[in-house]
């Protein structure tokens, strides 16, 4: 149904940043990265409120720039330093520029309309609860594209034409963007069923272009001693995972602890990205892995992803030179769990 300027059914239109509902059998470790209705339409002076349901930034950068980085190399140049292992000795990223939350690309940029001509943008949900809505005003005619900075790919688009021209109804935006979330849902709820890769690899996640699932596939692989296993991000992620082996209480420290303050204002908010999760635990390659590595049993990847705009690998890898059973988690999702059982 299309509406002419006229009618009051609303200057507000709605979008939602991440799953606009529940579908029913959606496993609970998917999720989708995506905006919906992936294209609104409004008229000049109208506003669109977007319900943050995910981990999503709603980022327009000035028009036809690219979207700022969520993370980014300390432009003081400060570096990372007293980080050591569990046995004392310092990790090798000890003396490497520390990464930052980007000013830009992670905090709020205010801006309460939005013309084409700076960047404006909801930051992050870096506080506890549930995030609240942003909402911003068109005042100039325009195809605007927008991006979550977190999620490399996730983008749509707000179209605004002048006034009196006819646009979706409100109810019409809200039906488009449940089917094009059933869509999403029901590759969730085949990608689920997918038993891992065969051989030494494991994938983390098992992603499309605009859906993911958090979980490692598969979720315990047994192998022989001697063994090296290719953790491999999907080809079409927009996610990014590390693979991180030691203690559990260990493992959970670090990535409850993966934004801290700056040493130098210990009472502003986090800033300072955790080097233990953003960096491998070993260069240039891993060692091979006995669980006994840095005194605890620790070794990372560090973050592996799809994104060419970043310094990270798609994969990496870690030969087992023990048997045992052991355990792992991503640092940035911890309730991603597996196990690779040596013998």
């Amino acid at each position: 149904m299309f509406v002419p300027g006229a009618v009051a059914d609303g200057a507000t239109r709605t979008v939602s940043a991440g799953p606009p509902a529940k579908v029913k059998g959606t496993p609970k470790d998917g999720d989708s990265n995506a905006f919906y209705r992936k294209t609104v339409t409004v008229h000049v002076g109208d506003k669109v409120k977007w319900a943050i349901n995910g981990f999503h930034t709603v980022t327009f950068p000035k028009k036809g720039a690219k979207p700022p980085p969520l993370i980014s190399p300390d432009p003081a140049g400060t570096k990372v330093s007293g980080v050591n292992d569990a046995a004392g000795a310092p990790f090798w990223f000890n003396g490497q520029t520390r990464l930052l939350l980007d000013r830009l690309g992670a905090f709020p940029v205010p801006g309460k309309s939005y013309n084409g001509s700076k960047l404006v943008s909801s930051g992050a949900p870096l506080g506890p609860g549930r995030p609240k809505p942003y909402t911003l005003k068109f005042t100039k005619r325009g195809s605007y594209t927008y991006y979550c900075t977190i999620h490399p790919g996730q983008k749509a688009t707000v179209k605004v034409v002048a006034k009196g021209r006819p646009i979706p109804s409100a109810k019409a935006n809200a039906r488009a963007a449940k089917r094009e979330y059933a869509k999403a849902a029901k590759r969730l709820i085949a990608d689920a069923k997918f038993a891992g890769p065969t051989g030494n690899e494991v994938l983390a996640g098992n992603d499309r272009a605009d859906t993911a699932i958090l979980r490692f596939f598969p979720a315990s692989k047994s192998v022989p001693v001697g063994t090296t296993v290719t953790f491999s991000m999907p080809a079409k992620s927009t996610e990014a995972h590390t693979a991180s082996f030691g203690p559990a209480a260990y493992l959970q420290g670090i990535a409850d602890a993966f934004v801290a303050p700056d040493p130098a204002a210990p009472n502003g908010p986090p800033t300072v990205f955790n080097p233990l999760i953003a960096f491998p635990s070993d260069v240039p390659t891993l060692p091979a892995f006995d669980g006994a590595n840095h005194g605890n049993g620790f070794i990372s990847t560090g973050l592996i992803d799809r994104d060419a705009a970043t310094p990270s690998p798609g994969s990496a890898q870690v030969t087992f030179s023990k048997a045992g059973t052991y355990s792992y988690i991503c640092l940035l999702h911890p309730f991603m769990k597996g196990q690779i059982v040596v013998g």
